[in-house]
């Protein structure tokens, strides 16, 4: 055959190739028609990228008013599909079936260890969660109460003293700390916290890094070989090492009389009765306190600030406690905790305006339908409190801070999403009101406070993937004559 007589079928080949492609992209354009519309900004696909690591709530402000309460964001390999409002919201947390935790989570797993919770089939993180739910229940919070009280009287009388100025977001860092190594992680490490070798790291530092380790970027890349991550890994490997000693003690001791989430979780074993291995009981202290303190210092420094920026509300509290206590100097118990409702009111309010985990997200196992969308298997779905708990028309006049929204309690489940909703609620919320509402209890009743700086804006931290306020973020005291020591 001649060149000449080859000639139509090199006309024909790009002709194919155009009509393949064609209908390439005309299946795409038929599939994507039945998606959440898509939300585009700034510079084509870098856009909302650049957004989303400089704040990844505004890019869900923005969205939410330009597209509504579902939309899709195009992450290059990826499509994240939002959900603002309740409707959303309760999708979201009760369709266990399609969205899956463990996959957006996987940048935990350095953090807390390998074969814990989100690192491990379905099966076995449901028994581990239960290990930890369990331990957080009524009964065991209201064991944790004395010490709890024991370790803040004591901070505030060696760190505060009668009179002085402090950082409030770091003060309370370093109490919640206490409270929650000393209530989570054993009386072992709450006295490795001060009687530490001068050439060894304490736990707190060793937690703090490992918090440091927790970057915007770690949840898509969270062995990026970076120094935080190095660093790390490094400090997950010494918190091993200096726990697996006092539980090799606690097992050589069997004492059954220890109250605290470590020895309980120590004297469990699985279904099967397999028991659990010392790399699991780390990570479960380790997922215990992040839970604990993280969260809890966050919300008791807004609290802080929101609550004695506002006097009249302060004196209205002061007469709850002492009704609750019977007197300024009375210790704090579980009882007076239950009847303190203007205060689990007020720190309610707190959460509304100030939830400190700003990002919550699920991978979609498959196709699922979603108010006549099709969200495709592979998207990441995400909602935001920061975001849903600030509209007008779930909260009106949300920018005010109005405690009185919670007096009889959270109304709506899936409007109020500090703690997620459903099932999926954080089981550690009792124990996160109990430390807030200790904390400011005693400073309530034995402090005369100033907030320097008002009420700062909010801010992503640096060190980690929580909403804290803008530094600085001063208070004065003074202790009240009225009070003993």
């Amino acid at each position: 055959m001649s060149l000449k007589e080859k000639g139509p079928i090199h006309t024909l080949a790009p002709v194919g190739a155009t009509v393949v492609v064609s209908a390439l992209l005309l299946r795409r354009w038929w599939r994507s028609r039945k998606e959440p519309p898509s939300f585009q900004m700034g510079i084509p696909v870098l856009g909302p990228i650049i957004q989303f690591l400089k704040d990844p709530m505004e890019l869900m402000r923005l969205g939410y008013k330009k597209m509504g309460g579902i939309f899709k964001v195009n992450f290059l390999a990826m499509d994240m599909v939002y959900l603002v409002g309740s409707e959303g919201q309760e999708w979201f947390f009760t369709s266990d079936k399609y969205l899956d935790q463990a996959n957006m989570y996987k940048f935990t797993v350095p953090i807390f260890g390998p074969k814990v919770l989100y690192d491990v089939d379905y099966s076995t993180r449901t028994c581990q969660l239960r290990f930890i739910r369990e331990r957080l229940t009524d009964s065991y919070i209201r064991s944790y109460t004395s010490t709890l009280e024991e370790e803040v009287v004591q901070f505030f009388d060696e760190c505060w003293g009668d009179s002085g100025t402090v950082c409030i977001r770091e003060s309370m860092q370093e109490l919640l700390t206490r409270t929650s190594i000393r209530c989570l992680m054993g009386h072992e490490l709450r006295i490795a916290m001060t009687s530490k070798k001068p050439e060894d790291r304490s736990i707190v530092e060793m937690l703090h890094i490992l918090e440091k380790g927790m970057l915007p970027m770690s949840v898509f890349w969270p062995n990026a070989p970076i120094q935080r991550h190095r660093e790390r890994d490094q400090a997950r490997r010494e918190i091993h090492e200096m726990i697996k000693p006092i539980l090799d003690q606690r097992r050589k001791k069997a004492d059954k009389t220890e109250k605290d989430f470590m020895q309980s979780v120590l004297n469990s074993t699985y279904p099967d009765g397999r028991p659990i291995t010392d790399e699991e009981i780390v990570g479960f202290l380790i997922a215990a306190f992040f839970g604990g303190m993280h969260n809890s210092a966050i919300t008791t420094s807004w609290s802080t600030l929101e609550l004695f920026s506002r006097p009249e509300l302060v004196q209205e509290l002061l007469e709850e406690q002492r009704a609750a206590l019977g007197s300024d100097d009375a210790p704090f118990t579980f009882d007076a905790y239950e009847k303190m409702k203007k205060l689990r009111a007020a720190v309610s309010e707190v959460l509304r305006m100030h939830a400190p985990l700003f990002l919550l997200m699920r991978t979609v196992e498959q196709d699922v339908e979603f108010k006549g969308y099709t969200i495709r298997r592979g998207s990441v779905v995400a909602c935001s409190p920061n975001v849903s708990q600030m509209m007008d028309d779930v909260y009106p006049k949300a920018e005010t801070f109005d405690p009185k929204r919670f007096i009889d309690g959270i109304k709506d489940e899936f409007s109020f999403i500090s703690f997620g909703g459903g099932r999926r609620v954080c089981k550690g919320q009792e124990f996160g009101y109990l430390q807030v509402q200790c904390a400011i209890s005693h400073m309530l009743r034995h402090y005369d406070i100033d907030c320097i700086d008002g009420v700062p804006s909010p801010t992503i931290a640096q060190d980690g993937m929580v909403i804290a306020p803008t530094q600085p973020s001063r208070v004065s005291y003074k202790r009240k004559s009225s009070v003993k020591k």
